[in-house]
């Protein structure tokens, strides 16, 4: 951020909640249309729009991104095989609000680089013999908050539940 930008700050669970309804609204509320058209962009590599959020003490306007990172993903990637993984990680994340309504108890790795969260609460799908596995994670950038779905190596994963 700027010097001039004020540093914003969001508690957990307001970001756990905001990045599992961006994906209720991306993923489970759109058209076939609009769905074919997401999975496109993000299959590309971009960051896509996926709306924004105002902060509570100072009212600026933060743009929200939704952005794929794939490059451990194994087998064929279509939209079949994504929005599983997406049905599974919003399984997972549902499950975790109902352990704990209050999110007391989020699990979350973070990188000093970047400062990216990342919500430890993995999503695995089996493809034929290949397990993938989604992940969520929030990455503040200067201009925007970036919702990011990360498809990690599924083998540190292996024999897990």
């Amino acid at each position: 951020m700027t010097s001039e930008q004020q540093e914003i700050t969001i508690d957990l669970p307001k970001l756990f909640n905001l990045s599992a309804n961006l994906l209720v609204a991306s993923f489970q509320r759109q058209s076939e249309e609009n769905l074919k058209r997401l999975f496109k962009e993000l299959k590309q590599g971009g960051r896509v729009d996926a709306g924004q959020i105002t902060a509570e003490q100072s009212g600026a306007v933060i743009p929200v991104q939704l952005q794929l990172e794939r490059s451990a993903y194994k087998g064929q990637f279509n939209l079949p095989h994504f929005s599983a993984a997406i049905d599974m990680l919003l399984q997972k994340l549902a499950g975790e609000v109902r352990k704990d309504p209050q999110l007391r108890e989020l699990r979350t790795l973070s990188s000093p680089d970047n400062r990216e969260i990342v919500f430890n609460i993995p999503a695995g799908i089996k493809i034929g013999t290949e397990l993938n596995v989604l992940m969520l994670s929030v990455l503040p950038c200067e201009d925007s908050l970036v919702v990011r779905l990360l498809f990690v190596d599924g083998e540190q994963f292996e024999g897990q539940d």
